[in-house]
């Protein structure tokens, strides 16, 4: 598995990750990027760099210190937050980011009765939430700017900066493309999406027409391929390379270092509905492929890239195009190539090893012992007969069965996903109405403000907060119950007709109100509280 053959690993190293944990917070030398990164640079603390609210406190701060020169203010600070360390000296132990942060769910019970609920139940299954979180870090990762591996690195290429290294380092040379390549995270800076850029290093185009053949991979959209964005020649690495840009998948692991061992073959291949589902995959993107007058020609199992559980994907379509520019070869004998280089891949995947290859009669009678006949028609057709003009379409007619069940197992798995999408989708609602509670509910600075004061609309929302938060027992205890929660919440998000009895602190009155009344409040309120801001800044 060389440096070029993999998108990304899914592994971190530790330093170049943030630590971030339920009750703790650790310092590190930098700073994870934001949703708008691609708009601005990162900003990295500065005790000079300070904007017009900073520079209001610190003057402030100065003042009440009776300090005249802000260098000393940023010593005694220092000495303050750091002790006898020096700023710059200080760092926390790197450490990966814990996904485990979140209470598993609690272990099954019997007895637990059918309108009982566990509060996972209101939110997408734990392991579904891990895996996202690992995708977004992984989007998320970045260099340490201080560090040597980042001083090599431009600062941008083309409209790309944020660049970080993907792949085995001390593996440059590319098996297949036979050229010194690299493989790079980067952020557009035109959309702020994450891409992938495969850089050919020291290539001069040998032809300037040979670049504008990658248009015709741009407009080829398939969800079996890695959609080709663009391709570019530039010298900001120090040489003339050729850069192509490719969707970014992460977490994606090469077909060759998931299911292909190094070792002899017969020693168990993969189990044959996922390899059915790949045979599916592939043929269903050759399909495409060859129908708009093209040929992959990287059909090899480190340019398959295996982007989620039984996702196949094409990787590093039209380079060849490019490298091989003046190549008299024709697009159909190329596509016979892709045909045959398919079935080598799917005999070196049943019989766990690419070097089946070398013994084509031995591999044959295992698959027939361990596989469907059906199976073993695909690889027979397009193995044997390599004279024989074959085409995609006869191996759809071969496969159709299997291409019913992978389309069923598809619709299940989205089902799924819809399921526990429906968990989360009305959770935004809840969380913007609770932000409007949270602003409207006793803010001190209104304290004295008699056309602000706790009475009316906001007396209401103060004890509707104390009924849905700060209810107790009859023996004093505090009630938690997150049922209670959602369901006053979404009440009070609906308006509905439903009333509600609430009851002052020291229990000696009670009010009488509906859900639609409060919230009319709310909304009420919360505009209120909005003009005042504008009256403030005006």
């Amino acid at each position: 598995m060389g440096h070029t053959d993999i998108q990304h690993n899914g592994q971190f190293d530790n330093e170049r990750l943030v630590n971030y944990q339920e009750h703790e917070y650790q310092y590190s030398n930098y700073q994870m990027p934001s949703n708008d990164s691609y708009t601005s640079s990162y900003n990295y603390y500065d005790h000079n760099d300070q904007n017009q609210y900073s520079q209001s406190y610190l003057s402030m701060g100065m003042e009440n210190m009776n300090i005249q020169n802000p260098q000393k203010l940023n010593q005694q600070l220092d000495g303050y937050f750091f002790g006898n360390q020096q700023r710059h000296q200080f760092y926390a132990p790197y450490q990966p980011l814990q996904h485990h942060l979140y209470t598993p769910p609690a272990p099954h019970v019997v007895n637990v009765s059918n309108h009982q609920k566990s509060s996972h139940y209101f939110f997408v299954s734990e392991k579904l939430r891990e895996y996202l979180v690992e995708k977004s870090e992984a989007i998320h990762t970045v260099l340490d700017p201080n560090g040597g591996e980042a001083q090599l690195l431009p600062l941008e290429v083309h409209v790309y900066h944020t660049l970080y290294p993907l792949g085995v380092a001390s593996e440059r040379v590319s098996k297949v493309f036979g050229f010194q390549t690299s493989l790079y995270k980067a952020i557009r800076s035109l959309d702020g999406g994450t891409y992938c850029l495969r850089r050919i290093e020291n290539y001069r185009l040998q032809n300037e027409l040979s670049i504008g053949c990658i248009e015709s991979w741009t407009k080829l959209q398939h969800s079996g391929i890695v959609s080709v964005r663009e391709g570019f020649t530039t010298i900001a690495f120090g040489d003339v390379s050729l850069v192509l840009v490719y969707d970014y998948h992460p977490l994606s692991v090469t077909l060759a270092s998931k299911y292909l061992s190094n070792s002899g073959p017969y020693h168990g291949g993969l189990k044959e509905d996922i390899l059915w589902s790949f045979i599916c995959q592939i043929t269903n993107a050759l399909k495409t492929i060859h129908s708009s007058n093209l040929a992959a020609r990287v059909l090899e199992p480190s340019k398959i890239l295996i982007t989620g559980v039984n996702r196949f994907r094409i990787n590093c379509c039209g380079i060849f195009d490019i490298l091989t520019f003046d190549d008299r070869r024709t697009v159909s004998q190329h596509q016979q190539d892709d045909l045959l280089n398919f079935g080598q891949i799917i005999l070196g995947l049943a019989c766990g090893s690419m070097n089946s290859l070398h013994d084509l009669s031995k591999s044959i009678e295992y698959i027939t012992s361990h596989y469907s006949p059906d199976l073993k028609e695909v690889v027979l057709y397009l193995l044997y007969k390599p004279g024989y003009p074959k085409t995609i379409d006869a191996v759809l007619q071969m496969i159709a069965p299997r291409l019913l069940h992978d389309l069923n197992s598809a619709l299940i798995q989205n089902d799924v996903l819809e399921d526990e999408l429906g968990r989360e989708c009305e959770n935004s609602r809840l969380v913007r109405l609770l932000c409007k509670l949270g602003h409207i509910n006793e803010r001190p600075e209104f304290e004295l403000d008699p056309t602000w004061s706790e009475t009316g609309d906001r007396y209401l929302l103060k004890l509707f907060r104390d009924y849905v938060f700060h209810q107790v027992s009859p023996s004093g205890e505090a009630v938690i119950d997150l049922s209670h929660v959602i369901t006053c919440l979404n009440k009070l998000d609906t308006g509905v007709e439903e009333k509600v009895m609430l009851m002052s602190r020291d229990e000696k009155s009670c009010l009488i109100v509906s859900y639609r009344e409060l919230k009319q409040c709310v909304d009420t309120t919360f505009r209120e509280l909005v003009r005042r801001k504008g009256r403030l800044e005006t």
